[in-house]
């Protein structure tokens, strides 16, 4: 480097955001699923008895879950922003017809990968697992 030239900044890489499957749990489990109910079986709005075997659905809950921790602290428009961008469409994506859970029902499940279950395992005895499918 020549005297008198300007340093050149060297680039850092962004973090890998940190994924707090026990946070995340809690939210859903006490902030989301509980206040936002919507009515299952009606055309256009799918649910998973198992959403947590679902990968799209933990990344989806996860970011607007994120979002969530970002915005509800802001006073003024924080929470209509959140619901706005981040919840209103992930809902849309996550229970829509074409979503993750297009060929489950509140009742079963269907490994979009996979042929349907010949017969439904006893999923309300089953406990949801701490990390995403195919976490290390």
């Amino acid at each position: 480097m020549q005297a008198g030239s300007p340093a050149k900044k060297e680039k850092k890489k962004p973090e890998a955001a940190k994924w707090d499957t026990a946070e995340l749990l809690e939210w859903l489990e006490n902030c989301l699923f509980p206040v936002y109910l919507r009515p299952l079986g009606r055309p256009g709005m799918r649910w998973c008895s198992r959403w947590w075997a679902h990968a799209e659905a933990w990344v989806r809950l996860a970011a607007c879950h994120r979002a969530w921790k970002e915005l509800a602290p802001n006073a003024g428009a924080g929470l209509s922003t959140w619901h706005r961008d981040h919840l209103d469409p992930m809902l849309l994506a996550l229970l829509g017809e074409n979503g993750p859970f297009a060929a489950c029902t509140p009742r079963s499940h269907a490994d979009p990968t996979r042929a349907r279950h010949a017969q439904s395992p006893p999923y309300d005895r089953e406990p949801v697992p701490t990390e995403p499918p195919g976490a290390p």
